[in-house]
């Protein structure tokens, strides 16, 4: 049970990368003043096919780029690399100030001891394991939403679609059962036919395994926001997570964080020991 509830507490921040993650949509009707275009589908068929075209466009290119993540007790910023063996990273900030010498040595420490293949298996295999939650909840999308084109005006970069809960929707897992209770708001921009900011919202409560397992309380929120960082990739810019509930009945849950990605640039493909390298020497870009 214990495994379980820890894939539960993943699946919220799968949650926010499956969101982060692009998803390529054919632009829907716009308002006159827009050169309004009648959408040949109706929205979740057009979510339907840019699920389809999304999942192997993640796995395309490399890149290094800077993550913080503040949570209450503070933060850690990173600069992060991906590569085939999987993604790298190496500490650079602990409540963005730079490390002291003995965090510097515990996190050379780590960083070294991917060399052992072994290690980075591992490694590889819990991030391979994450990125499966990211495309069971992506294929997902639409079953479990019914999402309308809004009657709100679409300003000049982007079009907005509201999406709530499908009523005969049964969620496979516990990951998306998240959906049930959450009704979201997603902008698309328009030149590229990109995500580029989805806001989703838990109207009601959602129970995990009958309750036992866990809940989460309505009104806890994720909001995601994405753009073209580099050349034609796009990724993730910024993530904010609040989520209240409870763990196994009695053990009270709260996430609270916000995640700022920035500087991304290509890199090229590296082996796990060149990327290392890489981290050591690669300047860290300035905080947007």
């Amino acid at each position: 049970m214990s495994s379980q509830v820890s894939k539960d507490r993943g699946a919220l921040r799968t949650l926010g990368l499956i969101m982060a993650t692009a998803m390529t949509l054919i632009t829907p009707a716009m308002s006159s003043h827009h050169n309004s275009i009648e959408p040949v589908l109706n929205a979740n068929e057009l979510l339907r096919q840019a699920v389809a075209k999304e999942i192997p466009a993640e796995k395309n290119g490399y890149y290094a780029w800077m993550d913080r993540i503040q949570k209450p007790r503070g933060s850690v910023t990173k600069l992060m690399v991906n590569t085939p063996q999987g993604i790298l990273s190496r500490t650079v900030a602990v409540n963005d100030r730079p490390l002291t010498a003995q965090e510097r040595q515990q996190d050379d420490a780590r960083m070294n001891s991917l060399l052992d293949p072994e290690n980075m298996r591992a490694k590889a295999k819990k991030q391979q394991e994450d990125q499966q939650h990211i495309e069971r909840l992506l294929r997902a999308l639409p079953d479990a939403f019914r999402c309308e084109y809004a009657s709100a005006p679409h300003d000049e970069h982007n079009v907005r679609l509201e999406c709530s809960p499908a009523p005969n929707y049964s969620a496979p897992n516990h990951e998306s059962q998240v959906y049930q209770g959450m009704r979201t708001v997603i902008l698309i921009d328009r030149p590229e036919k990109r995500i580029t900011s989805i806001e989703g919202t838990l109207f009601r409560d959602v129970s995990f395994g009958w309750g036992f397992l866990g809940r989460l309380n309505r009104g806890g929120h994720i909001e995601v926001t994405q753009s073209r960082v580099a050349d034609r990739h796009w990724g993730l810019t910024r993530m904010q997570i609040n989520f209240d509930g409870r763990i196994l009945i009695f053990k009270s849950l709260h996430i609270e964080q916000t995640e700022t990605a920035w500087g991304y640039c290509p890199v090229p493909k590296m082996t796990v020991a060149q990327a290392l390298e890489f981290l050591r020497n690669h300047p860290t870009p300035a905080s947007p």
